[in-house]
């Protein structure tokens, strides 16, 4: 009887193996996809109508009153995607097009470029920021962000996104940089920037930033820059030079016009730099590397070492406190790799003072170990960056032989000096598409 009753609990068991494997290996059909349709009340206002409220107030007020229909299609023109555009969409129709705060990160998810919406005013307002329309909640007496679980009441999707390259509005000349174009996706055509920008990164770790455009189709302009966010994913790309097109939303700050590039696709046609000669620094730099250390004044307690840090490997002077003139010199570079290139040098400067007197650059052609008897040229260097980050551009000298350089360390009075490091040397030469 055991036998019996143990040959019945397995077979059991056996069976309810079976019932939940075969369960595990049902398919189930995927939710099938809708295009979103609106069906609510048809369009019967414009972005131009909303704009009207403002000016005709005067001043930030409700789109429309209680019980009011003032229902507006647009599409969305911009994206979150690259990080440079935050918890906004920009709206444009045929008339204008306006700024929406949406207290939601991802909207290019939601929102993508080229969707058709229907915007519910009821409960909107309109206010305007430095010359750029918004509409919104109330915050703190101005145009704040609609809440990301509010939104849906008044935004709502109709079909799928559409191509929206035919459609760019294109900025041909400095006249086309006007009030009708703001919070419009534009085109830049045959733009190239200033000097002082080409070769920079497009924004910093630390701050927004703005790289200024001289010109668009060879005419001159003023005031108007490519503004950057400090959490663009392609903030530490490097402006090109050179002569392109630049894609994004047109905003405004008073006077100075802004553009705002959604991801790095909307830089086209200009050339790319790359770095032809990188320098950077391991444990063997100061012997097998050709990297040589000068201690001229022959105090031992100051001088240049490696170090690394969080992943950094850098050369590193210690802050001084006494006076010292202490050598880094580079190993010989090959003047035919990086003729034509601008330098950057990698560096961070804890600066507690504005002493960069004891801070310099040179490059030689002479060297020949003794920093006495060979002619040092000053580099320009005039950007100290706080935390790692680029020098400002360097044009790499006119020379016909090949060259060194070196970073002196030069403490001459009794204020203290600060840790000066540096992580990398580039030359970067632009490479025309």
């Amino acid at each position: 009887m055991k036998n019996i009753k143990t040959n019945k609990l397995i077979a059991l068991l056996f069976t309810g193996l079976i019932i939940i494997f075969g369960s595990c290996n049902k398919e189930y059909d995927a939710p099938e996809f809708e295009v979103p349709t609106y069906t609510g009340a048809p369009a019967n206002k414009t972005i131009a109508d909303i704009i009207a409220v403002y000016n005709n107030a005067g001043k930030m007020d409700s789109i429309c009153h209680s019980g009011e229909s003032f229902i507006v299609k647009a599409t969305v023109v911009s994206s979150d995607e690259g990080g440079n555009i935050y918890k906004t969409i920009y709206l444009q129709d045929e008339t204008g097009a306006i700024q929406m705060g949406i207290d939601k990160s991802g909207l290019y998810n939601i929102y993508p470029v080229g969707q058709t919406v229907y915007i519910n005013c009821q409960g909107l307002l309109v206010g305007n920021y430095h010359g750029v329309y918004q509409i919104g909640w109330i915050y703190q007496g101005a145009i704040g962000r609609v809440n990301g679980a509010y939104v849906d009441q008044y935004l709502f999707k109709d079909g799928l996104p559409k191509d929206l390259s035919n459609t760019i509005i294109d900025i041909n000349s400095p006249s086309d940089l006007n009030a009708n174009n703001v919070c419009k996706l534009v085109r830049i055509k045959n733009c190239q920037f200033a000097d002082d920008a080409i070769g920079q990164t497009w924004a910093t770790d630390d701050y927004t930033t703005s790289r200024n455009i001289a010109s668009i189709n060879h005419t001159a302009v003023n005031d108007f820059v490519v503004r950057t966010s400090q959490y663009a994913k392609f903030r530490k790309l490097l402006v090109p030079g050179g002569e392109g097109d630049l894609i994004g939303i047109l905003s405004i700050y008073n006077s100075t016009y802004q553009l705002l590039l959604r991801t790095i696709d909307d830089v086209q046609s200009f050339g790319a730099y790359q770095n032809v000669y990188p320098m950077t620094f391991n444990s063997g730099s100061l012997s097998s590397g050709g990297w040589s250390f000068v201690d001229k004044d022959g105090d031992v307690s100051t001088k240049w070492e490696y170090k690394t840090w969080n992943g950094s490997n850098f050369m590193l002077h210690e802050a001084a406190t006494d006076n010292c003139e202490d050598w880094l010199v580079s190993p010989l570079i090959p003047i035919a790799t990086v003729t034509g290139s601008t330098m950057y040098i990698e560096q961070k400067l804890d600066v507690s003072n504005t002493l960069t007197d004891y801070y310099k650059v040179y490059y030689t052609t002479d060297y020949n170990g003794d920093v006495n008897s060979c002619t040092w040229v000053e580099l320009p260097i005039t950007v100290y960056p706080s935390n790692f980050g680029l020098s400002n551009a360097i044009a790499v000298p006119n020379l016909s032989s090949d060259f060194r350089i070196a970073f002196k360390y030069n403490k001459t009075n009794t204020t203290d000096g600060t840790e000066w490091s540096i992580k990398s040397i580039q030359f970067n030469k632009l490479i025309q598409q």
